[in-house]
């Protein structure tokens, strides 16, 4: 397009210029000719600087004064896809007359990305083909990136991950696309693959943090935690001030109970310099589990002081009041936790056990019947609205309850349980021997857990332990037979 690189910036200046006359216009409301070029810059630069107001602006000035610009209309229809408007731009490219092949790559982009939107994945990649040919091999990422989603996209994994590789060399933020090709492993279920590809990028480059996370990551997923650490310690020994990292290390030892590892490993990220809200969160909670409220309450409230919208952070300090018999303060905090995170039923049941701490049965039930409202599939809420009526002594009411929520739940065996020991409270000796033999035979490993609901009551019980004992044998016999 430029002879040379004193022709390019002289066009640059031009340009520049086009602007500062674009702008000063605005603000002296005159009524200026901009020629179809200018006004393609102008819009470019506001686009490029997600100014989406003053870009709708300059290109509805610019269709008013050449309706007939290709361009302009293609500048149209990217302005409509910036504002999700997918259909709108799309019928706007239908109306595009391509007749100029230096406009060729824009229109194919353009409406290839109207397409991929609009979920024809097929018709957006012919577009997308169409374009690459006016790009060299360098300016090719963002086609490469959206050819390899379309095909991600249809499920032909093995096409996503060629144009993924293709895209990586020139990709400024290689962790997105690493992703990208993790998920086409695992969603091909191929994750010794996705493993063996990350393993020969580190073999090429020890040095690739990326990798090395991207293998703790599969592990993760695998499920196989102890082997996901390694991978996440030298991933950190290479970059120490990867957050994301940070928290995934910490997050596998608080899952495997390791709290304290879990705060040596985020203490040293903030030693580092990083500091978010999420990371004391994560502290705070891990000191809560190792029974030293005073540090837990200290991170909790740091996380409020650099994120004062963070509902785990007054959940947090809620769960502290809680736990020091302030269950007055501690529903405040669950109740701005609630405000801020709305779907999160715990804080209801949170609220709820404050509430009966406090023998204020009324104000317990009321948050525990929003539990129910909201989720009553969930076998959570009856077993607590159960537990509750029989604080009070109102077993009947309990076992109503129970056997409604078994109604709701697909006679789920947690409820069962509960529903044997409420008879077993009210003399209902055979009723509750019943209702004990269905709960053994729908999930025989949480006979344990219904022993220690009253282990007086239930674990001196002959008959009890009988039965126990027959589904045990039935349980050794099967066992022995799928052997």
């Amino acid at each position: 397009m430029f002879e040379d690189e004193e022709e390019y910036f002289e066009h640059e200046e031009e340009m520049e210029k086009a602007i500062e006359r674009y702008e000063d216009m605005l603000k002296t409301h005159d009524s200026v000719y901009f020629d179809s070029e200018e006004f393609e810059y102008i819009i470019d630069h506001y686009t490029k600087n997600n100014q989406l107001k003053r870009s709708r602006q300059a290109v509805e000035l610019a269709m008013a004064q050449h309706p007939e610009s290709s361009m302009l209309k293609i500048k149209l229809a990217r302005q409509y896809l910036l504002e999700n408007d997918a259909q709108r731009a799309f019928e706007i490219m239908q109306h595009v007359e391509r007749v100029d092949d230096e406009e060729d790559p824009d229109y194919f982009l353009t409406l290839g990305s109207c397409l991929a939107v609009l979920g024809k994945s097929e018709e957006a990649l012919e577009n997308y083909f169409s374009a690459l040919p006016y790009f060299d091999e360098d300016e090719k990422f963002d086609l490469y990136n959206a050819i390899a989603y379309e095909y991600q996209h249809m499920r032909e994994y093995d096409l996503a991950l060629e144009f993924y590789n293709k895209a990586l060399p020139y990709a400024d933020d290689r962790d997105t696309i690493y992703h990208e090709i993790r998920c086409c492993f695992l969603s091909a279920g191929r994750k010794e693959e996705a493993l063996a590809y990350f393993q020969q990028m580190i073999d090429k480059d020890p040095y690739n943090s990326k990798a090395w996370t991207n293998i703790g990551d599969i592990y993760r997923m695998m499920g196989q935690y102890e082997e996901s650490i390694d991978p996440y310690e030298y991933a950190l020994s290479i970059d120490p001030e990867d957050l994301w990292t940070n928290m995934h290390l910490a997050d596998i030892y608080y899952d495997l109970g390791r709290y304290k590892e879990a705060i040596d490993t985020l203490e040293e990220a903030l030693r580092n310099g990083i500091e978010t809200s999420m990371i004391h969160t994560t502290i705070g909670d891990c000191y809560y589990r190792l029974n030293d409220l005073h540090s837990a309450e200290e991170h909790f409230s740091k996380a409020l002081e650099i994120n004062p919208m963070i509902g785990s952070g007054y959940a947090g300090l809620g769960y502290v009041f809680s736990d020091r018999g302030q269950s007055k303060k501690a529903i405040k905090y669950f109740e701005k936790a609630l405000e801020l995170e709305p779907w999160e039923t715990d804080h209801l049941y949170s609220i709820a056990t404050d509430y009966m701490k406090l023998k204020e049965y009324d104000k317990a039930m009321d948050y525990l019947r929003k539990i129910q409202e909201e989720t009553p599939n969930d076998a959570d809420a009856y077993y607590y609205i159960a537990d509750l009526y029989g604080q009070q002594d109102k077993i009947d009411e309990a076992i109503n309850t129970i056997k409604f929520g078994l109604l709701q739940t697909d006679n789920d065996p947690s409820l069962l349980y509960l529903l044997a020991y409420a008879y077993f409270v009210k003399g209902s000796h055979s009723q509750g021997l019943e209702a004990l033999d269905q709960a053994l035979s729908a999930d025989f490993e949480l006979w344990p857990d219904f022993i220690e609901y009253d282990r007086e009551l239930l674990a001196n019980d002959t008959e009890i332990l009988q039965l126990i004992e027959r589904h045990k044998h039935d349980q050794q016999t099967t066992n022995t037979a799928n052997e």
